[in-house]
């Protein structure tokens, strides 16, 4: 049974959506202000994260649908709402992808840490090698995917959104996070794969759960 995320881009209280959301079968996983959430990437247009993970479906669309969102919503003008199907938690087929079922997680007393990843590639020979580089530091660090969209299964609740890449990462800690990001292989090897062939929006935030 896959996991059901619904990500909210918001310039409003990110409270109010925890508040609303805790009482919806809703596991809040991330909730915070612009000022709790840090962009990483040159360029990100930055905001407010709230990340609520479902186990069914039918339970985001009726959060979604529910009085109470309806007017949370209507409140943020700029509000970006996007909801897509989790990895499984049985992993995907082998080994290549890191995800809950794969991957060992070192214990840590810190809270645990989200990224959340958007964008588009115009390379996909780039985009493949860029990758290869990556997941295996992603590992090294006790980090995995919960969510991973090419942008056709994104559903796009309110706002404007037409990435191609949708992606929801789960570190141990900020620090392990920020170690991967600002690693001399990251920075200096990684990213200029990419350097011209995309465009990313990527932030972090502290979470509360999951």
């Amino acid at each position: 049974m896959d996991p059901h995320f619904l990500t909210l881009k918001t310039s409003h209280s990110a409270a109010l959506w925890k508040g609303a959301a805790a009482a919806a079968r809703a596991t809040v996983l991330a909730a915070g202000d612009a000022q709790m959430v840090k962009p990483l990437e040159n360029g990100t247009t930055h905001s407010g994260l709230v990340i609520l993970r479902f186990a069914f479906a039918s339970d985001l669309d009726d959060f979604w649908n529910s009085a109470h969102a309806k007017d949370l919503a209507a409140a943020d003008a700029n509000l970006v709402a996007l909801a897509c199907t989790g990895l499984p938690y049985e992993g995907w087929p082998g080994n290549f992808v890191p995800t809950i079922a794969t991957v060992d997680v070192p214990a840590s007393e810190a809270p645990r840490t989200f990224m959340v990843i958007e964008g588009t590639g115009t390379d996909q020979e780039r985009m493949d090698a860029y990758r290869d580089q990556i997941l295996p530091m992603m590992r090294e660090r006790g980090s995995y995917y919960v969510a991973f969209e090419l942008g056709g299964n994104v559903r796009v609740l309110k706002g404007r959104w037409d990435e191609g890449i949708f992606a929801i990462s789960r570190w141990p800690s900020k620090a392990l996070a920020e170690d991967f990001w600002y690693s001399d292989k990251y920075q200096n090897e990684c990213i200029p794969i990419r350097t011209g062939v995309g465009r990313f929006d990527v932030q972090i935030i502290e979470g509360m759960a999951g």
